[in-house]
């Protein structure tokens, strides 16, 4: 994976993919039109189906009498071409810029206002490989505090805009999906986070800075988690919680992964 200047991974996007393969496909059209003299300038094809037909006369007048075919087969490999680079980038998708595959996990904090919070969350979302994180306005990753204080996290993971107004929806629209929705507030009913085994895709929903989550928001929340704490403080602030609740998931899915390569060796390897 290239880097930039300041050794952070910079991968190509598919949108380049794409303009380099519509470059490619330009210019072998102009260069074949150009004639046939012009050898190196020619679509590889042309070249080869040149080489195999002689350099007669004859030869000119079949490529002539078979424009039809060479005009489809001038369209048709360079869009084999490119289906086969987006193929390879709709795999990369699944994985985060430093190749690792992503985690089902959705961090929501599109009820949280102040960037520096939405900064610290970009960047641990992105530290832990989540799918991607749902903010209130995607324009924030334009500024530059946000570029501060993310380290350049908001290039490097999927951002989503959701404002207050529509996150009913987009909640439903994913526990259709099947992802469980994990609210982290204190409530009567909270679990606490060191107790509770979380599923494999999970909406991680964060509250307002001072509110925290609403009441119509919790009826959406399927599992409702709360930090132990041991001092005076009543909460933690949202990015800590957030935070917190992001290295307990990795964490649990780090211990059933390494659980599941020692029964492998186990199993591989009986005494």
């Amino acid at each position: 994976i290239p880097v930039d200047e300041s050794n952070e991974p910079s991968p190509l996007c598919a949108v380049e993919r794409i303009e380099e393969s519509l470059r490619e496909c330009y210019d072998e059209k102009h260069a074949a039109t150009q004639g046939l003299g012009d050898v190196h300038r020619m679509p590889f094809w042309k070249q080869v189906a040149r080489l195999t037909m002689g350099d007669g006369t004859d030869s000119d007048a079949k490529l002539d009498d078979d424009d039809e075919d060479v005009n489809f087969q001038r369209k048709i490999i360079p869009i084999d071409s490119l289906r086969l680079m987006m193929t390879k980038e709709i795999q990369n998708l699944k994985l985060n810029s430093a190749g690792f595959p992503k985690q089902p996990l959705i961090l929501c904090a599109s009820l949280i206002n102040k960037g520096p919070n939405l900064a610290g969350l970009a960047r641990t979302a992105e530290i832990f490989a989540a799918t991607q994180i749902v903010v209130p306005d995607v324009a924030i990753r334009k500024r530059d505090d946000f570029k501060s204080m993310s380290v350049g996290a908001g290039d490097h993971i999927t951002m989503e805009q959701c404002r207050e107004a529509d996150l009913m929806g987009w909640l439903k629209q994913k526990k259709a999906e099947g992802f469980t929705i994990v609210g982290i507030e204190q409530t009567g009913s909270s679990q606490c986070m060191t107790k509770v085994r979380f599923p494999e895709k999970v909406v991680l929903l964060l509250g307002k800075e001072k509110e925290g989550i609403p009441v119509e928001f919790l009826q959406m929340v399927d599992i409702c988690v709360e930090i132990p704490q041991l001092g005076v403080i009543r909460s933690l602030n949202v990015h800590v919680s957030g935070a917190l609740a992001i290295w307990e998931y990795t964490r649990q899915r780090l211990f059933e992964e390494s659980q599941e390569e020692i029964t492998r060796k186990y199993d591989t390897n009986p005494r």
